[in-house]
């Protein structure tokens, strides 16, 4: 009976639930920029005004700070035993992207990877369908953006269909001139990328802003890893993602 109440209480009650970030190490586990958004700069003491933030990365990141609540929830969510009670946790994380995402706009650098973190929990959930449609969305926003044509990849490998695993795959590859990460999944797939990485990427883009980088990513040649569990890695507890 417990378990089910905290369910109900997890879908009705929506964002009043936020796990928002109490402390260093919570806020150690989440993203270098979450330490100077609203809410959490009392914690982290950044010196820089928030409205200096807003000047670079635009009016949406006055909300972003719901986004590193979403994080702290899903990470919170991975020492949960109960699979109820760590289910409800996450549908918090879920509606704390949504809030973020609801008070975005077009171009905002930050949406390819609340996408990508929509995605993640959404498969985590089981909710396949709308994760896909989430990853597409990332790659929209941003058709370089390398962790969502990995885990959109990922996806239709474990459904068995290796040919559309291929095709996402050489479809990053086509806008990335950084598509090591993308070109080693290829080849594991029996494949060899056949091509000039990043041909169809646009010649004359204006510059962008660019979001604070990774560096497990830069590590691994652009593989993204989670501030919570990723899926291969469920019992191993949650590791950090941009770590100052």
């Amino acid at each position: 009976m417990r378990t089910i109440l905290l369910v109900a209480l997890a879908l009705f009650s929506g964002i009043a639930a936020a796990d928002q970030v109490e402390n260093q190490a919570e806020l150690a586990l989440l993203p270098a920029f979450c330490r100077g958004t609203q809410q959490i700069r009392a914690i982290s003491h950044d010196p820089k005004p928030i409205e200096e933030y807003l000047a670079i990365y635009g009016k949406p990141y006055y909300h972003l700070h719901h986004y590193c609540w979403a994080l702290n929830s899903e990470n919170k969510a991975g020492h949960i035993s109960d699979r109820l009670f760590r289910e409800s946790k996450l549908t918090y994380a879920l509606s704390d992207i949504q809030y973020s995402l609801d008070r975005s706009e077009p171009g905002f650098v930050f949406l390819p990877e609340m996408y990508n973190s929509q995605a993640r929990i959404l498969f985590t959930l089981h909710r396949d369908p709308e994760a896909v449609a989430a990853l597409n969305k990332a790659i929209a926003a941003k058709p370089d953006y390398v962790p969502a044509y990995l885990r959109l990849s990922d996806y239709f490998v474990d459904k068995g269909n290796k040919a559309e695993a291929i095709k996402i795959l050489e479809q990053g590859i086509d806008n990335t001139e950084k598509a090591n990460a993308l070109i080693k999944r290829l080849a594991k797939l029996g494949k060899t990328y056949q091509g000039v990485p990043g041909n169809k990427r646009p010649k004359d883009e204006p510059p962008k802003v660019v979001a604070p980088s990774t560096p497990q990513a830069q590590a691994e040649g652009g593989e993204e890893k989670t501030p919570a569990q990723s899926a291969d890695q469920a019992t191993k507890g949650p590791y950090c993602r941009f770590c100052p």
